[in-house]
């Protein structure tokens, strides 16, 4: 299974979304939760082990800035 882990300075970290049965559909969770949040986010895809309940940091998928003026 694999979460998805947004992390912004406005909000922190976040990582209770869903549960993701393969890595693709967690990567485009990423992609629609950059169009939903604004500012500065980062989204990175973790692989769960639920029998040990450890992560592991697969990829760091995206991330957005906000234009500086």
């Amino acid at each position: 299974m694999y979460r998805l882990k947004l992390i912004s300075p406005d909000f922190g970290i976040d990582d209770n979304g869903p549960l993701h049965p393969t890595q693709e559909q967690a990567r485009r969770a990423a992609e629609l939760m950059l169009l939903v949040h604004k500012g500065r986010l980062r989204a990175e895809v973790h692989k769960v082990d639920l029998k040990t309940r450890t992560t592991e940091k697969l990829e760091e998928v995206y991330v957005k800035l906000e234009p500086q003026d």
